[in-house]
């Protein structure tokens, strides 16, 4: 009866045991589990913010004829900023700076471009029929749109009377991708033989406003 009685004992202990054996494979095999599949998740998050910036520079600032006069007997000289070696005619001037003004947008938005000057032909080279023109162009391919940017930009490569009563829209969409950022501002001047004497110039100023 008593041996009846601790076999009895012994199988509950026996039973009890093997269940918390199963309780702990089955944690274990759980665990495993969730290492090797993955099972188990968890999410994090990396954020920034760039912020937008519309920023043009001339990379180069200035144009230089040096000093020189008009040809004598002549009605008076031309000169162009073009690079090559027609830029001047009918006077000894010697283009120091050739390739016009280069301006680059280094921002990381499109932006509208604006230019003005300070002063007419008349102002600044004075004489009879002075002339004091420039034209923008592209020293990058589309670096300057016109036609997708806006519908009031002056057209490219054509020169027009440097304006100084409001700024003139050239370009709608003045571009920020590297291979498509850069273009030239270049210049005609027509010096008559009585023109003002000395030092001659004007400042050119670029307006941007960041667009799409």
């Amino acid at each position: 009866m008593a041996s009846s009685k601790f076999l009895s004992i012994l199988a509950v202990v026996v039973v009890i045991t093997s269940i918390f054996s199963i309780g702990l494979v089955y944690l274990s095999a759980r665990s495993l589990f969730s290492a090797i599949s993955g099972y188990a998740t968890s999410t994090g998050e990396a954020n920034l913010t760039v912020e937008s910036q519309a920023t043009i520079n001339f990379t180069t600032i200035s144009i230089s004829w040096g000093s020189g006069r008009v040809t004598p007997g002549a009605n008076g000289a031309s000169l162009s900023s073009v690079e090559g070696t027609n830029n001047v005619s009918g006077g000894n001037w010697s283009l120091i700076t050739a390739g016009g003004l280069r301006l680059v947008n280094l921002g990381n938005v499109n932006v509208t471009l604006n230019l003005s000057g300070t002063k007419t032909a008349a102002a600044m080279i004075g004489g009879t029929g002075p002339v004091y023109k420039w034209n923008v162009s592209n020293l990058e391919a589309s670096s300057c749109l016109n036609v997708t940017g806006g519908t009031d930009a002056t057209p490219l490569g054509i020169y027009y009377d440097v304006n100084t009563t409001a700024t003139a829209l050239f370009c709608g969409r003045f571009r920020y991708a590297d291979a498509s950022d850069s273009i030239m501002i270049n210049f005609n001047l027509t010096i008559p033989s009585d023109s003002i004497v000395g030092a001659l110039g004007d400042t050119i100023t670029a307006t941007a406003l960041a667009t799409t």
